[in-house]
């Protein structure tokens, strides 16, 4: 009987048919099952935290959120989608709910802001003809890694209505933590100081990662600087705006921080997770700020998604 010869798709090898083939899949020694068994516990505390922490939570509060609650006595009855339609319509909640909404839209004008002075730095200090350089990006992205109850109470003290260094500086006496416009302004500001130092990193990051060959050939065609940065820099670099809209966002439809620390409550800054607090933890109505909390998660993945659907249209790929 004639043997096959059976071609290795990697090699080219030939090995002659019935026998043992050189690319089947090799048994797991025992040195490299116990190197995975290592690596696997090396990764469970995190996984354990994950399903704990996050899938866990997000289960509960999805039943909480159809359940009125009493957190005295423990027990909880089903109402149904009673604390969704009450989060929109109820004479009480309802005002709160939305007067929450309005202001997280408003605050995340800081998201672009940052990106925006972001982007500028990252232009300058990519020029390279900043003494200095390496200290400026040090203390631009220092309020990144700061903590941000730590830099709240400092900027509450820099937009002090007496004795704020704002007013003090262009004497004034602006009402900024109390005026609910001028304090969305000031939280707009802040968040945009304090994100500005990410997106320079990132982008600076980014601007050196582009070829030289590409200014190169553009300077032959005629092309200025202006029209390189349009027309190379910022396109290459478009998945750092990607990643810092995709992540500004998400961090910015969960400001908590803002709220409670540097307006200290006041109606003119008061979030949605704001709202999920003073209800759900204050208040003890946890299937109502359940209820707040799923619609947000709901709110934050639909915007993810529609950015990674329509991200092929504009993020540059290699």
């Amino acid at each position: 009987m004639e043997k096959t010869a059976i071609v290795c798709p990697e090699t080219g090898e030939q090995t002659a048919g019935g026998g043992a083939s050189p690319f089947m899949k090799k048994k797991k020694s025992r040195l490299e099952r116990r190197e995975h068994l290592i690596a696997f516990l090396f990764i469970l505390p995190p996984i354990i935290g994950f399903l704990v922490f996050t899938v866990a939570s997000m289960l509960f509060s999805f039943v909480y959120s159809f359940q009125k609650y009493n957190t005295l006595t423990g027990a909880s009855s089903w109402i149904g989608f009673d604390n969704y339609i009450n989060l929109f319509t109820h004479e009480l909640f309802a005002p709160d709910f939305w007067n929450s909404v309005g202001n997280t839209a408003i605050l995340l004008l800081s998201i672009p802001l940052s990106m925006f002075l972001g982007l500028c730095l990252a232009g300058l200090l990519r020029m390279g003809d900043i003494k200095g350089s390496k200290i400026f990006q040090v203390l631009y992205y220092l309020p990144a890694v700061s903590s941000a109850v730590a830099m709240n109470i400092v900027w509450r003290y820099i937009f002090n209505n007496e004795f704020g260094i704002v007013n003090l500086m262009f004497n004034i006496k602006a009402a900024w933590l109390s005026d609910d416009a001028l304090l969305k302004i000031a939280i707009i500001f802040k968040n945009s100081i304090n994100g500005m130092g990410t997106a320079m990193i990132l982008y600076l990051a980014g601007m050196l990662n582009v070829p030289k060959d590409y200014y190169e050939a553009a300077s032959l065609d005629g092309a200025g600087k202006v029209r390189q940065f349009f027309s190379i820099t910022l396109p290459i670099i478009s998945p750092v705006t990607f990643y810092l809209l995709i992540t500004g966002l998400i961090g910015g439809l969960q400001s908590y921080a803002d709220s409670q620390v540097f307006a200290a409550g006041d109606s003119g800054a008061r979030t949605i997770v704001y709202f999920i607090w003073a209800r759900g933890i204050d208040q003890g109505r946890y299937g109502l700020a359940s209820a707040a909390s799923i619609l947000l998660a709901f709110v934050i993945m639909i915007i993810t998604v529609i950015q990674f659907k329509f991200s092929n249209k504009w993020v540059y790929e290699e």
